[in-house]
């Protein structure tokens, strides 16, 4: 019998790829959806998990939520990658993918694929409402987070190593001979922000550097440009700036630039995700790597573990990262 394996190794493309297309994604060209349904369709291809599911009782779907924030989900540089991975091992499993937007602020919107019962577990990803987690609690569905806003025992979570990731960036930043080293975030209501600021400050506290007030700039997801113009226009600026995801550093670049300021010559500035972006910035940014495919993936493993009942205790599993250095991170002289 074909499976979406074979179709993946006969289209040239990955097992997301496949899926996508199988499924009616939009972000497949049209040209790789016809090939591959062509492909399904010479080998009598047809999706089992229907049928599997009336006869083992489970509806073979996996669903997957994700707060709309300032862009969809399409365009976010991280969690889309995340998505890659979620559904490359669905494809692997032979689990469809249910995907629901909820808007930035929930209100009380319950997504059509709960009521039903249409899913066998579900997947969050972003920044979803406590009020919402609370909800899909009392429903007894297995449920797994992705980088949750705020960490709970009571779901299994997949989490970033977000405290030594930081830690990392900062040390590096001072192993470079800085000492006016500054932070910019998002808010830091997030866990992953505060985490990240927390690994900040143990490293500038383990290396005995004073932390200014001033230093630290917050607040926004994408609001780099203006975090970082702030610090370019104190008497004393920093010579360097650790931000805690790539998008801000980036969005810094342009506020850096409009100061007549050059990286990493004038000021030198680290960021954390490894977006795509960040190899592609000007110069390259240096960065923290968080291995978002990985995620996705380890998700959807652990989740089905729960569905097929091989483990009964909320489980939280902590991803590695690592330093990636490019060049925008310049050493000092003495």
């Amino acid at each position: 019998m074909t499976t979406i394996r074979d179709i993946a190794k006969e289209a040239n493309c990955s097992l997301a790829t496949v899926s996508k297309a199988i499924n009616g994604r939009s972000d497949v060209s049209e040209s790789t959806r016809v090939r591959i349904l062509k492909i399904a369709k010479e080998h009598n291809f047809v999706p089992s998990a229907f049928g599997k599911g009336l006869k083992n009782g489970k509806t073979e779907n996996i669903g997957v939520i994700f707060c709309r924030e300032s862009q969809p989900l399409s365009l976010n540089p991280f969690y889309s990658r995340v998505l890659e991975g979620i559904e490359a091992e669905l494809a692997i499993n032979n689990y469809n993918l249910v995907l629901h937007m909820l808007p930035e602020e929930y209100r009380d919107e319950y997504p059509k694929m709960l009521k039903e019962r249409n899913v066998d577990g579900v997947v969050l990803i972003g920044v979803l409402q406590e009020k919402f987690i609370s909800q899909l609690k009392k429903q007894n569905i297995p449920t797994i987070l992705i980088d949750p806003k705020i960490i709970t025992k009571e779901f299994n979570q997949v989490l970033i190593d977000n405290e030594h990731g930081a830690y990392l960036a900062t040390q590096y930043l001072i192993n470079k001979g800085h000492k006016r080293i500054a932070f910019i975030s998002g808010d830091l209501e997030r866990e992953s922000f505060r985490q990240r600021y927390s690994g900040f400050k143990k490293a500038m506290n383990h290396y005995k550097l004073n932390i200014g007030d001033n230093y630290i700039q917050t607040g926004g997801l994408e609001n780099g440009y203006e975090l970082v113009s702030a610090l370019l226009n104190q008497k004393d600026r920093p010579t360097a700036i650790f931000a805690a995801n790539d998008i801000n550093a980036i969005y810094g670049y342009r506020a850096i630039k409009d100061c007549n300021f050059q990286i990493p010559e004038h000021i030198s500035i680290i960021g954390f995700d490894d977006i795509e972006l960040a190899k592609m910035a000007t110069p390259p940014l240096t960065t923290i790597r968080v291995y978002k495919e990985e995620m996705g993936s380890i998700a959807v493993r652990n989740l089905l573990q729960i569905i097929n009942k091989e483990t009964d205790r909320p489980m939280s599993v902590l991803v590695p990262v690592r330093l990636i250095e490019r060049s925008s991170v310049n050493a000092l002289n003495g």
